[in-house]
């Protein structure tokens, strides 16, 4: 699966399909910034039916931020993420920039991952 990126910050699941059994899907990052990275994520899930990305997830807080320069891999849990069952999904997330003085948190962008699907 091919990363997309905003403001050097590269977001992509690891894999196309996961199973429920699996408890969750894993997205990796790479935040080539030399300064840290919080995040902010939202769960959508397609409707077939009306051919549109519904919200599945309010946007919240991620746990945990990125890290200079780093590459790392989340899990985000089926029981709280994923509750709506199979399906197509994506993650949207919006980036900012940690430890700015004024304001504290600078948006950086907005980016969703490619869809995938929960079996």
């Amino acid at each position: 699966m091919t990363s997309k990126n905003v403001s050097n910050i590269y977001v992509n699941p690891i894999k196309d399909n996961f199973t429920t059994s699996e408890g969750g899907v894993k997205i990796a990052f790479e935040n080539k910034n030399p300064f840290d990275v919080e995040s902010k994520v939202k769960v959508e899930k397609f409707n077939s039916t009306k051919s549109i990305w519904e919200s599945a997830r309010v946007l919240q807080g991620s746990e945990g931020g990125l890290s200079a320069n780093t590459k790392q891999i989340e899990q985000l849990l089926t029981i709280p993420f994923f509750k709506k069952g199979v399906g197509k999904y994506r993650i949207y997330y919006e980036f900012y920039k940690a430890g700015t003085v004024i304001p504290y948190f600078t948006k950086l962008g907005t980016l969703t991952t490619t869809p995938f699907n929960i079996k």
